[in-house]
């Protein structure tokens, strides 16, 4: 016979609700790792106390800000992915800085399914910016 058990401070719910709840976080195990590979919250490399809670905090922020760019801007076949399957994609594109003075621009290699991803994000860009 197999027994679940859930641990939880929650005591505005009643179990049913709980189980509910926790039910619908089978993705969590994949939220940490996540977390964990992706932005280095399992590491702590500051000296004191403070220091750590800072670079804690900005690991939230670009965790959040991340979320926010897959949610918002990213194509929805791309939304699922993972930080480091983005960054192989998307942020880690070798590229050339082209152009004179203030007219610089950066130019991607001939690759079909980035000139996609990067026109879909300027037009929602674009449209986010309207609104």
């Amino acid at each position: 016979m197999n027994i679940k058990l859930i641990v939880t401070n929650i005591e505005y719910m009643t179990p049913e609700e709980i189980f509910h709840e926790y039910n619908q976080r089978c993705d969590i195990e994949n939220k940490i790792d996540e977390l964990k590979e992706g932005f280095a919250f399992d590491q702590n490399s500051q000296r004191n106390k403070f220091c750590n809670e800072i670079f804690l905090l900005i690991k939230m922020i670009a965790y959040n800000l991340h979320n926010w760019f897959k949610r918002t801007i990213l194509p929805e076949f791309m939304r699922h992915h993972e930080i480091t399957t983005i960054r192989r994609i998307l942020y880690n594109v070798p590229g050339n800085l082209v152009g004179k003075g203030r007219y610089r621009h950066i130019r991607y290699p001939n690759n079909p399914f980035l000139k996609t991803v990067i026109t879909y994000i300027r037009k929602a860009l674009m449209v986010f910016c309207l609104t």
